[in-house]
C-alpha cells in the first residue's frame, strides 16, 4: 500500500476520504418507508378531503393508492438511480395493501429492500354531498312564458343551459355551487339551486338565450357569522316570439335570429336580408323552425321551386329563396300558414 493511499478508520480497507463506501452505508438509512398511508373519501361522489378541503378526485382509486405509498418514500440524498415496483392488493372494503421492492446505488454499491405498506380509505361524505342529501338550496329560478306555457323544447333547452351553467362551476373549482333539482310543471320550469352565484349565471344565461326579461326577490332567511343570509327566488318571463320563431309582417316572412324582449331581429325569408322591428299587434307567429317539415323538391326554375306537399302529396310551386341550389330530388325544409306554405331551411 502505497503512503499516500488512506484508509477506513473502521474497517482499514482503502477508503478514498474518511469511511470507506460499506461503512458510510451502514450509517445511513438509504430508505425510509412510511408503514400506513390515509386519504378520506366521498362514498357517494368520490372527492377526496386533503386537510380540511374537499376536491373532486379524478384519479382512479390505484392510482391515487400508489400515489400515497409514493409520497410516503424518502431515498437518502445520496442514493442513485433508484428504482420502485409495487403492487396493491385489497384485503377489506377499506384496507389495501402495496408490497414494495424498492432498489438503488448508494456509494457505489447497490442496495435492495422489500416492503409494505398498509393503505386506509377513509369514508367521510363530503360537503357537497352533505347539502345534496340535506336538500340545501339558496335560489329558485321559475321559467314562464310570457301569457302562454312553455313549449317543450323551451323547458328542455332551459333545462339544458342550467347543466351547463353546473358544469362551467364545477370545472372553475366551485364544489358548492350544483342544481338541487329540476321540477317541471304544465306552467313551466323550477331550477333549484345550491348557490346564489349559480342562480344568477343560468337567470343571465336563460335570458340572454331566449331574450327574456328576469326580477328577483330575495328573502331573509337568517344569519351566520354576523352575516344576513338570503334565499332568491327569479322569475324569467320567456317572450311571446323566440329566436327561432317564424313571423309575418306585411305579408313579408321573417325568421327571428335574436330579442330582448322588445325588438326582434330576423332575417327576411326570401332575401336573407336582416330587419328589426317592434313586437307588436302587427307581428303574427306562424311557427318555429323546430317544427318544419321535410318536403321533396320535384324541380327547381329560376326564381321557383317545384315542390310535394309532404301531407297531400300534392305539387305545389313556392318562391326559391336567394342562395338556394337544391335541386330535383332535394329536399327543403317548410313551415305551414293555413294554405300558404314557406320555405324556412334548404
Amino acid at each position: 500500500m502505497s503512503i499516500k493511499e488512506t484508509i477506513c478508520p473502521r474497517c482499514g480497507r482503502p477508503s478514498e476520504d474518511g469511511l470507506c463506501g460499506p461503512c458510510r452505508l451502514h450509517e445511513i438509512e438509504w430508505v425510509t418507508v412510511s408503514p400506513r398511508v390515509e386519504t378520506i373519501l366521498c362514498p357517494s361522489c368520490g372527492s377526496r378531503k386533503v386537510g380540511s378541503t374537499w376536491s373532486d378526485s379524478v384519479m382512479e382509486k390505484e392510482d391515487l393508492g400508489r400515489s400515497l405509498v409514493i409520497d410516503g418514500i424518502r431515498f437518502h440524498p445520496d442514493v442513485r438511480d433508484h428504482a420502485m415496483e409495487m403492487t396493491i392488493r385489497d384485503i377489506s372494503s377499506n384496507r389495501s395493501k402495496a408490497y414494495l421492492v424498492l432498489s438503488g446505488t448508494c456509494y457505489g454499491i447497490p442496495v435492495k429492500g422489500d416492503f409494505q405498506v398498509l393503505i386506509v380509505w377513509g369514508k367521510e361524505q363530503c360537503d357537497r354531498c352533505c347539502r345534496i342529501s340535506g336538500s340545501y338550496y339558496e335560489g329558485i329560478i321559475q321559467v314562464r312564458g310570457e301569457e302562454r306555457r312553455l313549449t317543450e323544447w323551451e323547458s328542455r333547452r332551459s333545462a339544458e343551459i342550467a347543466w351547463q351553467a353546473e358544469d362551467t362551476a364545477q370545472q372553475g373549482g366551485d364544489r358548492l355551487s350544483f342544481v338541487s333539482s329540476i321540477d317541471s310543471s304544465k306552467d313551466g320550469v323550477d331550477i333549484i339551486v345550491s348557490s346564489l352565484g349559480l342562480g344568477q349565471s343560468i337567470v343571465n344565461d336563460i335570458s340572454s338565450y331566449f331574450g327574456a326579461k328576469s326580477t328577483s326577490h330575495p328573502k331573509l332567511v337568517g344569519e351566520k357569522e354576523g352575516k344576513r343570509l338570503y334565499r332568491v327566488t327569479w322569475s324569467i318571463r320567456l317572450p311571446r316570439i323566440v329566436r327561432g320563431d317564424v313571423v309575418v309582417m306585411k305579408d313579408e316572412y321573417y325568421q327571428v335570429t335574436g330579442s330582448d324582449g322588445n325588438t326582434l331581429r330576423t332575417k327576411h325569408l326570401l332575401t336573407m336580408q336582416p330587419r328589426s322591428f317592434r313586437d307588436d299587434a302587427s307581428v303574427r307567429l306562424i311557427g318555429n323552425i323546430r317544427d318544419a317539415e321535410e318536403a321533396m323538391v320535384t324541380y327547381h326554375e329560376g326564381d321557383t321551386l317545384g315542390i310535394l306537399d309532404p301531407k297531400t302529396h300534392l305539387p305545389l310551386e313556392i318562391p326559391s329563396p336567394k342562395g338556394c341550389h337544391t335541386q330535383a330530388g332535394g329536399a327543403v325544409s317548410i313551415l305551414r300558414d293555413a294554405d300558404t306554405l314557406v320555405l324556412v331551411g334548404y
